[in-house]
């Protein structure tokens, strides 16, 4: 498994059903070092306060950062090897659908959400405010990765190969 999400730079090529399960594998991992690292800064009503990362510390920072490193170039390197998989030239492609995702990101910027919440108060004397500011990413680029996703995912194997006879 390592070799598939860390080896094979300029030689590897992924079937659509094994891509599928790498990028999902990737995905929820992911989510659960973003939940356990929630659950280190005290929970959900901790997450919004200033200080929500000294819970952390400065370790589990770290190993965020080279988790979200690693899981980065994993996801990509398995892209490529589906890219070449179907024909095309891999790295170029990566490259050419992380720069239009930069263009398209530059030109319809990221909308912000504000999430507030009134205090509430349990039996138990609990009272919890809520109040944060989120960034959900830009709908157009959104749309674009969902397109490349898709495109990784139902275009077969060597459909972008020229036939020589």
């Amino acid at each position: 498994m390592w070799n598939v999400y860390f080896g094979e730079w300029h030689s590897g090529r992924l079937k659509r059903l094994p891509y599928l399960g790498y990028d999902l594998l990737i995905w929820v991992l992911s989510f659960v070092i973003i939940f356990g690292l929630i659950m280190l800064a005290g929970g959900f009503e901790n997450v919004v306060s200033p200080d929500a990362l000294a819970g952390v510390g400065i370790l589990g920072m770290i190993f965020f950062f080279l988790f979200f490193i690693g899981a980065l170039v994993a996801n990509l390197n398995i892209m490529a090897k589906r890219i070449r998989d179907m024909g095309l030239p891999a790295w170029k492609s990566v490259l050419g659908i992380i720069l239009v995702s930069i263009v398209l990101e530059l030109l319809f910027p990221a909308q912000q959400m504000e999430i507030s919440a009134v205090a509430t108060q349990t039996p138990e004397g609990f009272s919890s405010v809520v109040d944060a500011n989120a960034s959900t990413g830009s709908a157009v680029t959104q749309f674009f990765n969902l397109i490349i996703f898709l495109c990784l995912i139902f275009i077969p194997s060597d459909a972008f190969k020229k036939n020589v006879v």
